[in-house]
């Protein structure tokens, strides 16, 4: 996707699109002053999508390192001239990274947009069916939504004719040859010893698709992440400690009104699902609320400034012989506080739970095997106003080989943690092909 950065001067800002354009958007003020609600509503105008398809949308403010979604309230390129601040508190990345980093104003979609609505939506607006659909291929592309190998091949199947693409100019056996312009690198992997495979199977779907048109084609591909529990993630990122591993396991945290995913960022594979039903609460413990928990175990260094914060599950889990039992696993994180308001935010949400039996299918809490580093998607949270440094701005943020079990908290009879190890900021390389 192209770059688009903000200019203050003639009072232009460039929206970057999920299809890979720009749209020019031209104030009658100064860019400071220039809502995103206003600034979503202007470049919907342009791109034609109806004034109740806006709603799905929002405007968002991305870079390699960190994405934010705005509220309508929120004043995006004043937010731009904060950007290292934010990048310090949020992301786990070194200063020079920080210095490089130059963020874009993108038109993404509204992580709070009901499904049910979506459903109605896409029927009468064809433009806004349009961008759905972009960004649910920018994500699937990119491995942020990880699917079953036989629904990535028909996702591909559906790509290909949208694109125009026809059959007879792919010889058999070449199709294998595209395979990273429509496969998540994830899929490509696991089939890289039968790559024939994959132009079998995508060759078929294809077939199958000989009576569809461009608008049912659109439809088709959303309707199959419809049936996705990790549709419309709000995306996170931390770390986790596993048994038998001696670090932390860096993973992407998935939250929907339905369920929280964790991922292995290196292997794009799944190592919990811990469905909201099982949920019976979530907490935000602070580093400083861990040294007094766990003042006689902690960890070396934990005054420094770069520790992590953690977000505490609290669930259930049914044994073999139907017994509960009640279990937590923490997750360490410079974004455990977003991760924490978001969990809250969309569990609080009624409008959001008229979806309840729309999305999830996996409803039970599955331990399953390891799971790349898509950069974690960061969201409106609707959190009051956060201060930095001296000024206070209205902001929240968004960013099968062995298996993994992650390691829960220990408590002691009284409920009290018996043990919590305060983790540092990790210093990684994060990637986000835009």
């Amino acid at each position: 996707m192209s770059t688009g950065r903000v200019s203050k001067t003639k009072a232009i800002i460039w929206v970057v699109l999920m299809d890979k354009k720009k749209q020019k958007i031209t104030a009658g003020r100064d860019c400071d002053q220039v809502t995103a609600g206003e600034l979503r509503d202007a470049c919907c105008r342009k791109l034609r999508i109806s004034s109740d398809g806006a709603e799905a949308f929002a405007i968002w403010i991305c870079s390699p390192l960190l994405q934010i979604q705005m509220k309508p309230s929120h004043y995006p390129t004043a937010l731009c001239d904060l950007w290292y601040d934010l990048l310090a508190q949020f992301s786990p990345v070194t200063e020079s990274q920080a210095k490089s980093d130059q963020p874009i104003i993108m038109l993404m979609r509204n992580v709070f947009y009901p499904l049910s609505q979506e459903k109605m939506l896409i029927q009468r607006d064809p433009q806004a069916r349009y961008y759905l659909t972009a960004e649910s291929m920018f994500n699937f592309l990119t491995g942020r939504y990880p699917v079953e190998d036989e629904l990535a091949f028909k996702l591909a199947a559906i790509q290909l004719k949208m694109e125009g693409k026809k059959m007879s100019n792919f010889p058999p056996g070449t199709l294998q040859n595209i395979a990273n312009q429509i496969l998540p690198w994830d899929v490509i992997k696991r089939n890289k010893k039968q790559s024939p495979i994959i132009d079998k199977k995508i060759r078929g779907y294809y077939n199958d698709l000989s009576n569809t048109t461009p608008g049912t084609l659109d439809h088709l591909y959303l309707s199959h992440w419809w049936t996705q529990a990790c549709y419309r993630c709000a995306f996170f990122q931390g770390q986790v400690e596993v048994v038998g591993q001696k670090k932390d396991v860096p993973v992407r945290v998935g939250i929907t009104p339905h369920n929280i995913f964790i991922w292995n960022k290196f292997t794009n594979k799944l190592i919990q699902i811990i469905a909201s039903k099982d949920v019976s609460s979530t907490k935000l413990m602070t580093t400083v609320e861990s040294k007094n928990v766990t003042e006689a175990n902690l960890a070396e260094g934990p005054d420094k400034d770069d520790a992590m914060d953690a977000f505490i599950i609290h669930f259930n889990i049914i044994g073999a012989v139907k017994k509960q039992s009640k279990t937590a696993v923490p997750i360490f994180s410079k974004q455990a506080c977003m991760m924490n308001a978001m969990y809250s935010r969309l569990k609080d949400e009624n409008h959001l739970h008229s979806d309840k039996n729309t999305t999830s299918t996996l409803h039970t809490t599955v331990t399953s095997t390891d799971t790349d580093g898509a950069l974690g998607r960061n969201m409106d949270f609707s959190n009051p106003t956060l201060k930095i440094g001296t000024k206070e701005v209205a902001v929240a943020t968004k960013h099968i080989s062995k298996k993994e079990n992650i390691r829960g908290l220990t408590f002691s009879e009284d409920g009290k943690m018996k043990k919590m190890k305060i983790r540092q900021g990790g210093k990684q390389e994060l990637q986000f092909d835009v």
